[in-house]
């Protein structure tokens, strides 16, 4: 006697309601769209593996449909992942239940959703685009988004030379960088704020500025706008030559300005969850991304959400290697309150977010 194949939902999926449903297959990398909102209380009450017939019994007493619909309805959802036999086991399945045991299920749908995309706009691509084209055409419709932030202030702080480098080795200085050690006391100045942000931003203006010059005849130039969307701000505790208080720095005038005025210690400590550390310095240094910017390059494609935070941390390790060549002891976090650190800013975090912050004394 032949046995009949029983069938049981996806173990991974998420459905979106949307216009059509959508389900999300999260270990195979598919969505697949669903044709009818009905579909969901029939997926719902799925909660024990069944046969093909008995699938188009349930569809038929949640949708109302004739039997004949409900089995080409089921056929479908097989063929598409939807559904799928209870004996399958996918490959990836235990390792993936181990991040929702670690209660990691939000990791773990963005992780899926943002791994395997084809790459289009790299050399070599296995489905390459033009990205000249693309890009040609969203700047034609909509323009790019601007390329410089100005902070609506009559109070700037023009950065005086800046002060050199002690004569130090530069392993020496890789080997030096710690986290957890005490300040070592070193002041901090305008002029040596002023060589920090100087020449950790260099390749931030000179990659911004080839972008603003090219990007009408060679609009994929945006592409290599590696920094383009990362903001800097400049919170003063104890500096020489600055007053206290919170500044934008604009890295092609090399000026600050002003955001908020006084010792701002403790909304700093708030919005970087409490460390003491975070305004325990001379300074820190506040790292946000202005989403538009790097949306527009990357629209459609959700990846490069980890390419920014990749990208953040690598600019952010410029400040690091900086300091640490200035004689400061550093301390680096990307945990933070959103809505404090916004606040403190002055964003809002869906058009430019606060994400890391440096501090150095």
């Amino acid at each position: 006697m032949e046995v009949m194949a029983s069938y049981t939902l996806n173990e991974l999926m998420r459905v979106r309601i949307e216009e059509p449903l959508v389900c999300d297959l999260l270990l195979e990398g598919t969505s697949v769209r669903l044709p009818d909102t009905r579909l969901l209380a029939f997926l719902g009450g799925l909660t024990e593996p069944r046969d093909e017939d008995a699938l188009a019994g349930l569809c038929a007493d949640a949708t109302g449909w004739d039997r004949e619909r409900c089995r080409a309805v089921v056929a479908r959802l097989i063929t598409s992942g939807v559904l799928r036999e209870s004996s399958f086991e996918h490959p990836l399945l235990d390792e993936a239940e181990r991040w929702r045991k670690y209660g990691w299920l939000d990791a773990l749908i963005l992780h899926c959703r943002t791994e395997g995309q084809p790459y289009g706009d790299v050399v070599d691509a296995a489905r390459p685009s033009d990205p000249d084209a693309v890009l040609r055409e969203r700047v034609d419709r909509h323009g790019p988004p601007s390329f410089w932030k100005h902070v609506d202030t009559d109070h700037h702080v023009a950065l005086p030379e800046p002060a050199d480098y002690p004569d130090r080795d530069l392993g020496e200085v890789l080997l030096a960088r710690r986290t957890h050690v005490p300040w070592t006391g070193v002041p901090m100045t305008a002029p040596r704020v002023s060589r920090l942000l100087r020449d950790v931003n260099r390749p931030l203006v000179e990659m911004r500025r080839r972008a603003e010059r090219e990007y009408t005849t060679r609009p994929s130039v945006l592409l290599e706008n590696t920094y383009g969307d990362i903001e800097t701000y400049f919170a003063a505790f104890d500096v020489d030559g600055v007053e206290p208080g919170l500044y934008h720095y604009d890295p092609a005038g090399h000026r600050l300005s002003l955001v908020r005025r006084g010792d701002l210690r403790e909304q700093v400590r708030t919005a970087f969850t409490g460390q003491e550390r975070a305004a325990g310095g001379s300074c820190a240094l506040l790292l946000s991304v202005v989403w538009e910017r790097h949306m527009f390059r990357y629209a459609h494609d959700s990846r490069a959400y980890r390419t920014v935070m990749t990208i953040l941390g690598q600019f952010a390790q410029r400040y690091l290697v900086a300091l640490t060549a200035l004689g400061f002891t550093t301390f680096p976090t990307p945990a933070h309150l959103p809505e404090e650190t916004d606040a403190l800013i002055g964003t809002r975090r869906f058009e430019e977010s606060g994400v890391y912050l440096v501090a150095a004394g």
